[in-house]
């Protein structure tokens, strides 16, 4: 992958928080700008897509009927809101 140069410049909190956020996920804060304007302006690859959907078809998670779903979503939640 081939990258480009350009220069960005954030207030101080925010690049002292873009810091704290760096240090914790052991990554560049050009790193975290990358991931966030890929991930905001939806910026992938076809293949990156592609290598998406098989890990989650991989996860074998229980798939039914979207309305059935979502009204045992909203029973869950209503009755973890009793609690």
């Amino acid at each position: 992958m081939t990258l480009k140069k350009t220069t960005l410049l954030f207030e101080e909190d925010v690049y002292r928080k873009l810091q704290e956020k760096a240090k914790i996920d052991n990554v560049s804060i050009g790193g975290l700008v990358r991931e966030a304007v890929a991930t905001y302006y939806g910026i992938k690859t076809k293949e990156d897509k592609l290598e998406a959907l098989e890990k989650l078809k991989s996860l074998s998670l229980p798939v039914d009927d979207p309305g059935k779903m979502e009204k045992e979503i909203i029973e869950g939640a209503l009755n973890d809101m009793e609690y």
